[in-house]
């Protein structure tokens, strides 16, 4: 099983290489973290086409619209997409699977992809407006007209028809059309680098919640130890009272950590389902379709942060797909700027026609001696100036609203580069501490289970009291779901971490 999609390829430069994070030494995971979330050639939904091909408009380490078109033509895609929407029953899924399934299953998927497609058709859209418009015409008519002569009038009445062509071309506009071209490019580039994105968002959600899953079984297991820790010392409790080395409030009180400790056991268990529907609709089935999911319990985590925050920073601000699509956006408002400032200046263009006329059965009155009928070829041509000089201030007005959108852009383009900054030391910040607090948690679980086995021994040979042990009992269960927790924080900051920098690095 691959990452990358059926029918598409990796820019040139990019083929051998997927997508990583280096700044993050994540051994193992390494693998599951940067190739889940840097999706730039993910999986479009299947049996998808488009007809565009603009290939300056692509960001980088993307799927450009020729390569995909190109790759479309030479391999066929699969057969249904229900085919893709069914987990395959027996294949175990890792967190890579999982992200490979919900980018061809999920609706926000291909909801993205359409608004692209979308996108692209508007780049011809536009584009249409340099070439000529060739208009087929025909129409007939029964006519009466009346001329005033001396004392009297002419009326003459009969049958019409023409049948022809009219040509209409724009042949100089003072940038209109190039700059409505570019924009729809820059929103094409827009729409691409907000797919990318998506994508990205799609296997973070993913990713949080496949953690989550798997911290929720590693608690049912832990829960289970409790459980049967919390049995075999209300069974020592109970041997020792029938020899009359305990008291029955001893035995209560383990029959009550007993209880308590079924209790989580089984509220442990219902929030697994609670958690497994969330992952469910995350991937975009549905819950009651089987997944066999892949133990990552045993697998290395993160240990260090390899690179300074503001080296990540710095990655981020060049490549970060959310950041593109706003510059592309800022772009095409300029473009809209230049295309309201042309309007001042005036159009230039050649319209035509050529036809067959036809008239027939026609009378006078006074009459004449003959009816008369004409069936000719007829045509005209003409070169057209038009420069519109007062509209009432609308063009002025358009002008300064473009301006105006263009600056609220450029904010939100700051505003952005400032959240994503945020983001990344928060992230930064949060991985580094959940690095620290895996040291601590693994140190505090081994001390409780050291603390456990040795007053359980003592309790045994009576040294310690029932109170002392399942004090003890109660820290290793406590140090337990440290553990697990502090496991899947790691994991969920380590994968913050990478979606908040744009899940790619300029070194990869």
């Amino acid at each position: 099983m691959t990452l990358f999609p059926r029918n598409a390829q990796l820019a040139p430069d990019r083929r051998l290489n997927p997508p990583r994070a280096p700044w993050l030494k994540l051994n193992p995971v390494r693998a599951v973290l940067a190739l889940a979330l840097p999706l730039a050639a993910c999986t479009p939904p299947s049996q998808l086409r488009t007809e565009v091909a603009p290939a300056a408009a692509a960001p980088p380490r993307s799927v450009t619209w020729s390569e995909y078109r190109m790759a479309n033509a030479a391999t066929p895609g699969p057969t249904t997409d229900s085919e893709a929407a069914t987990p395959k029953p027996g294949q175990s899924y890792d967190l890579p699977a999982l992200v490979d399934l919900a980018l061809q299953t999920h609706p926000e998927t291909r909801q993205s992809w359409e608004e692209a497609k979308a996108a692209a058709a508007r780049v011809d859209k536009q584009r249409s407006a340099w070439y000529p418009a060739l208009t087929a015409l025909a129409f007939g008519q029964y006519f009466k007209t009346s001329i005033p002569i001396p004392e009297s009038a002419l009326v003459s009445h009969g049958y019409g028809s023409f049948a022809g062509l009219e040509l209409a071309w724009t042949l100089f506009d003072f940038g209109r059309r190039e700059a409505l071209v570019d924009a729809s490019l820059q929103r094409l580039e827009a729409a691409q680098s907000a797919l990318t994105r998506k994508h990205q968002q799609i296997a973070y959600r993913v990713a949080t919640s496949f953690f989550t899953y798997q911290a929720a079984l590693a608690k049912v297991n832990a829960a289970q130890q409790t459980f049967a820790a919390a049995e075999t010392n209300a069974a020592a409790v109970r041997a020792k009272l029938q020899r009359g080395f305990a008291t029955r409030p001893d035995l209560l009180l383990a029959i009550q950590e007993q209880a308590k400790a079924n209790y989580d056991l089984q509220d442990t268990r219902g929030s697994v389902t609670q958690i497994r529907a969330e992952l469910a609709a995350n991937i975009g089935t549905s819950p009651s379709q089987t997944l066999q999911l892949v133990d990552l319990s045993q697998v290395a985590l993160p240990d260090k942060l390899a690179a300074s925050v503001e080296n990540i920073v710095d990655d981020a601000l060049a490549q970060h797909p959310e950041l593109m699509a706003r510059l592309a956006e800022l772009r095409a408002r300029e473009a809209e700027v230049k295309k309201a400032r042309a309007e001042f200046w005036p159009k230039l263009s050649v319209k035509g026609n050529v036809g067959n006329q036809y008239w027939g059965d026609v009378h006078t009155r006074p009459a004449s001696r003959q009816n008369y009928a004409s069936d000719d070829l007829v045509g005209s041509a003409m070169l057209n100036l038009e420069w519109k000089l007062f509209d009432g201030f609308e063009r002025n007005s358009a002008v300064r609203e473009a301006e105006a959108k263009q600056q609220a852009s450029q904010a939100e383009v700051e505003a952005l580069r400032l959240a994503i900054m945020r983001d990344i030391w928060q992230a930064y910040a949060d991985t580094k501490t959940a690095l620290e607090k895996r040291e601590f948690a693994l140190a505090l679980l081994r001390a409780a289970e050291e603390s456990f086995a040795a007053t359980q021994e003592s309790y045994n040979h009576g040294f310690s009291t029932v109170i002392e042990l399942l004090s003890a009992q109660k820290d290793l269960a406590r140090a337990r779901y440290t553990e697990i927790d502090s496991r899947a924080g790691l994991l969920k900051s380590a994968t913050a971490l990478v979606y908040a920098a744009g899940g790619r690095n300029s070194d990869e």
